[in-house]
């Protein structure tokens, strides 16, 4: 019989590689994950908004001479000023998580489940429209929160609906009109009045809401609570998005008072996020009777003195546009 000479040498998948091949190996695979992650969620949309610019608005909605009725007829004609005098302070004070003044109040708290969640609630009360707007990255198209809040005089800041990433749709920024676009995107309204609706696509033509002269126009969504305040079940959006991620959103309760909500998530350990109908459920126990989902991920992040209160995920993203309390210009200096 002939002999049949056989290769007694492993193949290259089952011989041993020496501790320091395989540490060096981990480093480069561990080095293209972050690298990959640092591109997509830090330096791509920055690029994306330096190709593409700012956007630029078409015209200046006028402020309506008579002002749209309040919900609270209770309490009609009343100032705001007058109507939440007990939240605000003759002069500045500042404190841990809270601020006020003659036309601001803005108190903080830190919220921690037995489920994982932490999230955070900004308790905002204002004497007028112009304490509550909307900015853009100042010195960039796009830049870390804490610096977009700092060049446009926030107090309080939460990051917004990224609409310098989107090329469609009906936007309002300050009552300057961006767009006028209708999409299949869920929208929410501020009026100059405080008032604030959400919109699904058939819920709403661009020529009505523009008689009724909004002051800002979000267009993220969906809307998180129906007609009466209620916790949604379905929403308008994908699959993809119902599932836990961390999250930033608005909230109204009354005109002059409204709520800043941002949860962390996907961190094990801290924080693994809250689902978009856990989300809902949120704002309706917090008693505000409508909410609306803005960017989220990377993106979530709140802003207090010019400080970030939570922790984005993954070290946060460069974003271009926040929904900032501000205080108005003749009282910015009073106080320490």
């Amino acid at each position: 019989m002939q002999n049949i000479k056989t290769d007694s040498r492993c193949p290259w998948y089952e011989r041993k590689m020496p501790w320091w091949k395989l540490a060096i190996l981990d480093f480069i695979l561990a080095a293209i994950v972050i690298g990959i992650f640092t591109f997509f969620h830090l330096l791509l949309p920055k690029i994306i908004l330096d190709i593409k610019g700012m956007p630029e608005p078409i015209y200046r909605v006028s402020v309506p001479e008579t002002p749209l009725p309040e919900y609270d007829t209770e309490e009609e004609g009343l100032e705001w000023s007058d109507k939440f005098s007990s939240f605000f302070s003759p002069e500045i004070v500042r404190k841990e998580n809270h601020y006020s003044s003659p036309d601001i109040s803005v108190q903080i708290t830190e919220h921690k489940t037995d489920k994982d969640l932490t999230y955070f609630v900004a308790d905002i009360y204002i004497a007028d429209i112009e304490n509550f707007q909307t900015c853009f990255a100042i010195e960039h198209t796009s830049d870390r929160p804490e610096k977009v809040a700092e060049e446009n005089g926030a107090i309080l800041a939460m990051n917004g609906d990224y609409c310098t990433n989107q090329t469609e749709g009906f936007l309002i920024r300050n009552g300057l009109l961006y767009m006028t676009e209708q999409t299949k995107s869920d929208i929410c309204v501020l009026y100059y009045d405080g008032v604030v609706e959400t919109y699904g696509p058939n819920e709403y033509k661009v020529s009505e809401l523009m008689e009724k002269e909004p002051y800002q126009v979000w267009k993220f969504g969906p809307e998180l609570l129906d007609k009466n305040g209620n916790p949604k079940t379905s929403f308008n959006t994908s699959d993809a998005l119902m599932h836990k991620h961390p999250r930033s959103g608005f909230g109204y309760y009354e005109p002059g008072h409204y709520c800043f909500v941002v949860a962390d998530g996907r961190q094990p350990g801290y924080s693994d996020g809250i689902s978009l109908e856990d989300f809902s459920k949120l704002f309706s126990e917090l008693g505000c009777v409508r909410a609306f989902n803005m960017d989220g991920g990377a993106s979530s992040s709140m802003v207090f003195e010019n400080e970030i209160v939570n922790s984005p995920s993954g070290g946060g993203r460069y974003i271009s546009d926040m929904l900032i309390i501000k205080e108005k210009e003749q009282i910015e200096t009073q106080g320490n």
